[in-house]
């Protein structure tokens, strides 16, 4: 209901007052460890949004996977980022399908991923596309006292269709959040900067496939201390 009132109410909003808003939004989103939120209300507001790097997937069967290396890595992470960006990727792309984490989990318990290929899993969930996602070198912390999100992350499609071949590829290098300092341990618990940390990468990643509002990376760092 309230998402559907404020793309009418900002029209009619100055782009300071719309920025601000945002802000606002974000502020509260990164407060709660949920930065959905703020996703959400870009998708409201937002303007003239960068086109997709990738836009080959909107009407096709997508599976997501996911793998961490690094001191804040688990599978338990593994499949958080994984179930994130299919989450947006279904709310982003209207007429794709996408492959249920539980289901991906359930054919990567049986097959064994460290033992298998990304092609037999897209192959085993009846795929179009797999998104092969790998988060290296996560951590979380910036020496004793700061809490700063860190990680290279890797990101592979392969169409399926096509036998399997790679279909595009992106390195995202020395991701990190905020860009520069950090938020002090005391002004917030590690649980909840992890929480908002992953699902940034998470949509970092979700958004190579779906327009996306270029202003989001400088807003979340704006509030990156207010936690």
């Amino acid at each position: 209901m309230h998402n559907q009132l404020i793309p009418s109410c900002c029209a009619r909003l100055s782009k300071k007052s719309v920025i601000l808003l945002l802000l606002v939004a974000t502020s509260c989103a990164l407060a709660t460890g949920c930065v959905s939120l703020a996703a959400n209300m870009l998708y409201a507001i937002r303007g003239n949004d960068s086109p997709a790097e990738f836009d080959g997937m909107k009407e096709s069967r997508i599976a997501v996977v996911c793998s961490t290396t690094g001191s804040g890595a688990s599978e338990a992470i593994n499949s958080l980022i994984s179930s994130h960006i299919s989450s947006d990727l279904t709310r982003s792309l209207a007429k794709a399908s996408v492959v249920r984490q539980d289901e991906i989990d359930r054919f990567m318990e049986i097959e064994g991923w460290n033992n298998g290929d990304p092609l037999k899993i897209a192959k085993g969930v009846k795929a179009d596309f797999l998104v092969e996602v790998a988060v290296d070198n996560l951590k979380l912390r910036d020496g004793a006292t700061l809490f700063r999100g860190q990680s290279d992350i890797h990101v592979k499609v392969y169409d399926m269709k096509n036998g399997g071949r790679i279909a595009f590829e992106k390195e995202i290098l020395e991701h990190s959040f905020p860009r520069n300092g950090g938020t002090p341990i005391t002004e917030t618990t590690e649980a909840k900067f992890r929480s908002a940390y992953l699902q940034l990468v998470s949509y970092k990643i979700s958004s190579l496939f779906h327009p996306v509002d270029p202003t989001l990376d400088v807003a979340l760092d704006a509030t990156s201390t207010k936690f």
